[in-house]
């Protein structure tokens, strides 16, 4: 189970608790695990907009066939063994020649798979 589910559903048990029936000096206890609780499922929500925008499908870049793109981009993700929610597309100058590579973090280093030229030929 994902962190996203796991707050929600830590909400959810908190919500179903009722309030009304605690004792006074747990009110504001209640109060404030609801408001903590609601606010963590706010920014983990955030955290995974963001991160699914990072990692959306890159548009086909300007001089490349689109079949030829996704061929390519698909290709450089199996030679990496990465799926396609994984990676940023990055230019590298290579002897004067831009070339494009997909680079994602493994543990504390960057790692990069080499993609295709930036113009194609």
């Amino acid at each position: 189970m994902s962190d996203r589910a796991h707050a929600r559903t830590a909400l959810e048990e908190l919500q179903a608790i009722d309030r009304d029936t605690l004792p006074a000096e747990l009110t504001e206890t209640y109060d404030r695990a609801l408001e903590d609780i609601e606010t963590l499922c706010a920014e983990l929500e955030e955290a995974a907009k963001a991160d699914e925008q990072s990692t959306e499908q890159p548009d086909t870049p300007e001089g490349w066939d689109v079949d030829d793109w996704d061929d390519q981009l698909e290709s450089a993700r199996e030679k990496a063994a990465i799926s396609s929610t994984k990676g940023t597309l990055t230019t590298k100058t290579i002897d004067d020649r831009d070339y494009y590579y997909l680079q994602w973090r493994e543990g504390d280093s960057v790692t990069s798979q080499y993609v295709g030229p930036v113009d194609p030929a």
